[in-house]
């Protein structure tokens, strides 16, 4: 499984740019939701540059607009180089929080792709919420992963929705309980047992636990 990693190369100036957009952050003097206002006030400006290391930065803490931001920015190329591979990631990311103009984004950024890399791209999404979830201890992503592979992924997979959906409900996400039962339903009945095995050795994180033991 690939790692989730983004591969931004700074020049000079972006990078004094990245310090300065910083500065407050590292003083503790700015909270998310000024500094996602100061990204907004760059854009207006035209500092798009700006903008982008201000929204990036938020993004990966999970900011809703910023990742909805991102995804426009990286379509266009604004502020970035065009990327429709990374624009589609975070137009999937975007649709999993709920945003219903990213979900109807999906299909004309899938047109700009070959199939192959569609489908590359698509697999990088679970591979983000599960690394959330194992490292941020995220209950709401394993309830994304659920609702992911039961109705937004390329690759519908109702066993892997169920698994995910039964880990959120135990982590206390108990709106997915409806959901868990209603995926169950269209799996067979004698999988349902090593499902919720599965289900209980990610919980615990016996699963990742016990992987990275092995490897050493």
């Amino acid at each position: 499984m690939k790692k989730y990693i983004f591969i931004i190369l700074f020049n000079c100036v972006i990078t004094n740019v990245f310090a300065d957009n910083h500065k407050d952050i590292k003083n503790n003097i700015i909270d998310d939701e000024s500094y996602y206002k100061k990204g907004v006030g760059f854009y207006d400006n035209g500092e798009f540059k700006k903008s982008f290391i201000v929204f990036f930065n938020l993004a990966e803490k999970g900011n809703k607009d910023a990742i909805f931001n991102l995804s426009n920015m990286f379509y266009e190329g604004i502020g970035t180089t065009q990327d429709f591979s990374k624009s589609l990631e975070y137009t999937w990311l975007c649709s999993l929080n709920g945003n219903k103009r990213c979900l109807k984004k999906i299909e004309s950024i899938e047109e700009k792709l070959d199939k192959d890399e569609f489908i590359k791209i698509s697999q990088r999404i679970p591979e983000i919420l599960e690394k959330d979830f194992v490292n941020l201890n995220d209950k709401i992503s394993a309830f994304k992963l659920g609702y992911w592979y039961e109705k937004i992924s390329p690759e519908i997979d109702f066993e892997k929705s169920y698994l995910w959906y039964s880990v959120s409900v135990t982590a206390g996400v108990y709106k997915a309980m409806k959901m868990r039962d209603r995926v169950g339903k269209m799996i067979e009945k004698k999988k349902i047992l090593a499902i919720q095995e599965q289900a209980n050795q990610i919980y615990t994180k016996d699963m990742y636990f016990n992987s990275k033991k092995e490897d050493e």
